[in-house]
């Protein structure tokens, strides 16, 4: 009941936000998306909204994106950007072994017994504020969530940052606060599902970063100050004593090869993970005889007027105590754009793998196929689908002890999202 209460708590919120930009205004236009006030100070945009919000694109670069929408009007000087998402899904998933569930498993306290199970799940409802300045905007995000890691709460400040730059006037950016940290590309091109790649390595910090960074229309590259504690995801380091000790590089850059078709090679480096301990500690814990293990992370991605291909791979540099073997992943990934009753719809295969045993390991590795459809109906409203295969149930807690190598599962997923 609390949860559900919650939930209506931020749909009413949601709807507050709209009603308020409306309140505030005399007159008010609208175009493909894009309403405004009629000074155009107070504003929602749909294009912007769908790429800010997106978990599956543009996962680590949101600053880059946030400069961008600015530099080409979407967010203009002088202007409060309103948005909101809410995404909701349905979840079947049979397993061959009762009660492991590779996917359901990952929404606890539930899917413990039985070899079928279904869950409907909010994966998210978010409002977000992007204020422009002169060389100064401010990005905020809230967040209610089903699926919200042990320890933290269903709603949240999940970003906030300050960026001091303004790419009309220089390529250079200063930005402070909570965010994605920018390693890797982590991208899934299924609707709904990460892949094994950002699954172990998506990194998420908790206390405010700094980053420094430079972009370009086909350059990003960034340079991390990360405090020394336990971040939201991966990030962590061996003393957490609060010190500028972690950083990050992350860059990428874009070459076009052909007409209308680019390939960008991008590569990272983040220096201090969760992969330290003799005791996982995937969420939240102090760890035992930990030091700092550095991940690196390369990516490619090919993309032509209706498709992209993406192949990207990472890993640690020391072996993880847990398990006695280093942790990697590889993702390889494929979409095809094309169009339904004249509106968008992308097809999409994405195939990833997660290694952190020696060869015939129970916890030796995950595998995950997944094949995607997603629909954009209507203008605010996209539909998507997937079906997907896993081989391997291995929990990143305590993966020695619970690590089944045979368990195989089959997931069917549907859901929407709603976008202004």
């Amino acid at each position: 009941m609390r949860r559900v209460l919650r939930a209506i708590g931020a749909i009413e919120g949601a709807a507050l936000a709209l009603g308020l930009l409306w309140l505030v205004t005399t007159t008010a236009t609208a175009q493909d998306g894009l309403y405004t006030s009629g000074d155009g100070s107070l504003r929602t945009n749909l294009r912007y909204s769908e790429r800010i919000f997106d978990r599956q694109n543009d996962v680590t670069n949101k600053v880059a994106r946030i400069l961008r929408a600015r530099a080409e009007g979407q967010v203009p000087e002088g202007s409060l950007t309103f948005g909101g998402r809410l995404i909701a899904t349905q979840i079947s998933e049979r397993t061959d072994t009762p009660g492991k569930f590779p996917i359901l498993s990952r929404l606890p306290p539930t899917h413990t017994s039985g070899r079928s199970d279904s869950y409907g799940v909010i994966n998210e409802i978010s409002l977000s504020a992007t204020m422009a300045l002169p060389w100064v905007t401010g990005f905020v995000q809230g967040e209610f969530t089903e699926v919200e890691y042990p320890g933290q709460d269903d709603v949240q400040l999940r970003k906030f940052m300050v960026i001091f730059g303004d790419l009309t006037r220089s390529p250079f950016y200063l930005a402070v606060g909570r965010k994605t940290l920018s390693f890797g590309n982590f991208a899934s091109y299924a609707p709904f599902t990460h892949t094994h790649s950002s699954h172990y390595f998506w990194a998420q910090s908790e206390d405010p970063v700094i980053e420094l960074g430079y972009v370009t229309d086909r350059a990003e590259m960034s340079f991390t100050l990360i405090p020394a504690h336990r971040g939201n995801r991966v990030i962590s380091s061996p003393r957490n004593d609060g010190a500028l000790s972690n950083v990050a590089l992350n860059g990428s850059h874009r070459f076009e090869v052909a007409p209308e078709h680019d390939l960008t090679i991008g590569a990272g480096y983040l220096r201090g993970s969760i992969y330290d301990s003799a005791i996982a500690h995937h969420p939240p814990g102090r760890g035992l005889n930990r030091f700092w293990n550095e991940l690196w992370d390369v990516n490619l991605t090919w993309s032509g007027p209706r498709f992209d291909v993406q192949a990207s791979f990472t890993r640690s540099m020391h072996d993880w105590p847990a398990t006695g073997h280093h942790v990697q992943a590889t993702t390889l990934q494929a979409r095809w754009h094309r169009e339904l009753a004249g509106n968008p719809i992308t097809w999409s295969i994405s195939a990833s793998r997660g290694v952190q045993g020696a060869d015939g390991a129970e916890w030796e590795r995950m595998e995950q196929v997944i094949l995607g459809l997603e629909y954009d109906a209507a203008r605010h409203i996209t539909l998507g689908a997937e079906y997907m295969y896993n081989a391997g149930f291995v929990p990143l807690i305590l993966p020695t002890i619970t690590g089944d190598r045979s368990v195989e599962s089959h997931t069917l997923i549907a859901g929407l999202k709603l976008t202004f």
